[in-house]
């Protein structure tokens, strides 16, 4: 019997009665085809020297434990390919999210940052993310609901971009204060406190919003700590 570890020998006779063989890499067959071929070569065997029962039981098992791992390298690998399919497209939902990574700013505080895209780069998935720097405050006419524009002194500037006669009071990091009964402090050109009604009612806080960096960072997804 030929060597099947290697090869397959097949035997065949074509339509003029020729009869001749061709050798067959194994690894290219599967279960059918080799049972085919043993018949085959079964049939052609020397009555007074018949196939080795045991080697044909051995040569059986050697090709389905072939055909077995084929089969399951070939599923481990739809497997991993749908595992990072269904990675990357859960990690997507975190866009937009606001992100931690463990890392300490120049304050003391936990860096943060906000996510823009999710990346997979061989096989590791990663944030495309920008950190947040800090935050701005809003302030807006009451009259026709514009956004107002201030500057690092808090400075206002009315629609036609001319400086008023009072500001808006910062703190240090430059966000606004507050009155006591909640309205924007503003100050006058001598720090005063601005009561005027018909000054202090023209405006009216327009919310808050991040300041971020210049260039983004890529984060590894499995360097989040937390999120939100």
């Amino acid at each position: 019997m030929a060597n099947i570890d290697s090869v397959v020998t097949q035997t065949k006779t074509d339509l003029q009665g020729n009869t001749y063989t061709t050798n067959v890499s194994n690894d290219k067959l599967d279960n059918t085809d080799f049972m085919q071929l043993m018949l085959e070569e079964m049939k052609q065997q020397d009555p007074t020297d018949p196939m080795d029962s045991k080697e044909l039981m051995d040569s059986t098992i050697q090709m389905s434990t072939i055909q077995a791992n084929e089969d399951m390298s070939k599923g481990m690998a739809e497997l991993t390919a749908a595992y990072k399919n269904s990675s990357l497209a859960t990690a997507s939902n975190m866009i937009g999210k606001v992100i931690e990574d463990g890392t300490m700013g120049d304050d003391g505080e936990p860096k943060r940052y906000a996510i823009e895209t999710i990346e997979s780069v061989d096989g590791t998935l990663y944030a495309n993310s920008r950190e947040i720097t800090g935050k701005v405050d809003g302030i807006k006419s009451t009259d026709s609901g514009d956004v107002v524009k201030y500057d690092e002194q808090g400075w206002l500037y009315d629609a036609d971009g001319n400086k008023l006669d009072y500001k808006v009071s910062l703190n240090s990091d430059g966000r606004f204060t507050f009155n006591d009964d909640g309205s924007i402090k503003l100050l006058d050109s001598d720090d005063a406190v601005v009561t005027d009604e018909d000054i202090t009612s023209l405006y009216e806080y327009a919310g808050s919003a991040y300041t971020y960096a210049e260039e983004t960072q890529q984060l590894p997804l499995d360097s989040i700590t937390k999120v939100g």
